[in-house]
């Protein structure tokens, strides 16, 4: 570390992607990332909590935020800015499960209207990306379920940010955990109750044919986490950004060859060829323009779902060296 480098505080998952950073083999240009482990020892994710702190406090410098409220809180003055690394990405759509009895038949997504659906948090990205995708791939609107939270109203991000539902959208904070509330039958569906727990089937017979059939439509694979910045540090340093989105794209390509050239998975180069088949030579792209629908879409679904009043332009979201940067490039 030279004495000019920037001293960063830097919480996230413990991605195989971010490993090299978090392990400090890859370091950013001019920055020192202070590495914040789980802040929840008791919980196997670090996330709500990690989240509920940034929209709460600001706590940390550089960290994984959920993409749903960080459009939700930028315009009230988040002090934030986004970069085009994208975490957590999955068409978890594909894996929600029905109770049994609850008369939704699997591969029929429409008979989930009227239904009671268990969320852990209704802005969440999961959340937000799961009702766009019912709303736009069949028809199923927000209104048409009723929707029960199962973080409590003020430790979530809903409560932290204070979110507002549109009128006509039902959200009852439940007072069970959810398997309790498949128990009692007082839920039909969710979205984070595992598959192959009693009393639940799978709503898609075939969770990969559902989500190769989505990202072929539309080219998107739904990122969930972005990474952000304080605004402050890249005011005063606008060679920041760029610095860190570099040291993360290293930080993956390391773990791209890990995983390809190392893995402990016996038909690993089998999944490799068909993966790249389907996705190319990098699902997890970074950059502006390499993820334009993805940014477009997740705005879009936003804004009628009530959780935002408008698309954001590119300059309210992301530092103006990124977007620069990225014009030029194919993806960073």
């Amino acid at each position: 570390m030279r004495v000019t480098d920037l001293n960063l505080s830097f919480a996230i998952s413990p991605y195989d992607r971010v490993l090299p950073l978090i392990s400090g083999e890859i370091r950013p240009s001019g920055v020192r990332l202070e590495y914040e482990p789980n802040p929840s020892p008791s919980s196997a994710s670090p996330v709500p909590r990690m989240f509920f702190e940034q929209i709460k406090y600001q706590r940390y410098d550089v960290s994984e935020m959920s993409f749903s409220s960080f459009l939700i809180e930028r315009p009230k003055g988040f002090p934030y800015l986004a970069l085009p690394v994208f975490h957590n990405r999955n068409f978890r759509y594909t894996n929600l499960v029905v109770r049994d009895g609850a008369g939704i038949r699997q591969d029929h997504p429409e008979d989930l209207k009227g239904k009671r659906f268990s969320i852990p948090d209704y802005q969440m990205s999961m959340a937000l990306w799961t009702r766009g995708i019912l709303q736009h791939e069949f028809n199923i609107l927000p209104r048409d379920l009723q929707w029960f939270q199962t973080r409590g109203e003020r430790f979530s991000h809903t409560g932290a940010s204070g979110t507002r539902l549109p009128e006509g959208v039902q959200l009852t904070f439940a007072n069970a955990v959810e398997a309790e509330l498949f128990r009692r039958a007082e839920v039909d569906v969710s979205m984070s109750y595992a598959a192959g727990s009693p009393g639940v089937k799978s709503l898609f017979s075939d969770p990969q044919a559902e989500a190769t059939r989505f990202y072929t439509k539309t080219g998107i694979f739904p990122p969930h986490h972005i990474t952000v910045v304080r605004e402050s540090i890249v005011q005063a340093h606008p060679w920041v950004a760029l610095s860190l989105v570099d040291a993360f794209q290293l930080a993956k390509t390391i773990a791209q060859r890990r995983v390809r050239e190392q893995s402990l998975f016996v038909f690993n180069q089998q999944y490799v060829q068909n993966e790249r088949a389907l996705f190319g030579d990098d699902p997890w792209v970074y950059g502006i323009k390499a993820n334009a629908a993805a940014i477009e879409m997740v705005q879009t679904i936003s804004v009628e779902q009530g959780l935002t009043s408008h698309k954001a332009s590119l300059e309210e979201l992301f530092p103006e060296s990124v977007i620069v940067a990225d014009e030029s490039t194919i993806g960073l």
